[in-house]
C-alpha cells in the first residue's frame, strides 16, 4: 500500500542563529528561529513521514517545552520518524522538496 503526505514548515529569519536547510549549513547573516536548530526542510519532511503513517506530528512527539530538544539537530527527528514508520512495516520510497524563501538566494 502506498501512502502520500504533504507538509510544510515556516520559521522567521533572525540574527544570531545559524541557517541550516536540509541538514546543510548555509552561509548567511541570519538563521531560522526555533527551539531546535530550526531546519524547516527536515521539520516538514519529518512531519510528512509521520503523517503518512498516521503518527502524531513533530510538535507532539518533540515538544518545544522539552529542554532535551533545545537546539537539537533536526536530523534526529527525521531518523526517529523513519524508525517509527519502519517499526510499522512502512518504508520511505520517494521525497520531493521545494524550498520557498525570500532570502538567502539558494540557486540562480
Amino acid at each position: 500500500m502506498m501512502k502520500i503526505s504533504l507538509s510544510f514548515d515556516v520559521h522567521p529569519l533572525v540574527p544570531g542563529r545559524k541557517l541550516i536547510l536540509g541538514g546543510i549549513p548555509i552561509e548567511h547573516d541570519k538563521g531560522l528561529l526555533g527551539h531546535s536548530d530550526g531546519d524547516v526542510v527536515l521539520h516538514a519532511l519529518t512531519d510528512a513521514i509521520l503523517s503518512a503513517a498516521g503518527l502524531p506530528d513533530i510538535g507532539t512527539l518533540f515538544p518545544d517545552t522539552e529542554e532535551a530538544f533545545k537546539d537539537k539537530d533536526s536530523s534526529f527527528f527525521l531518523l526517529v520518524a523513519i524508525h517509527k514508520i519502519q517499526e510499522r512495516g512502512y518504508k520511505l520510497d520517494q521525497v520531493d522538496l521545494t524550498i520557498i524563501a525570500d532570502e538567502p538566494k539558494i540557486s540562480p
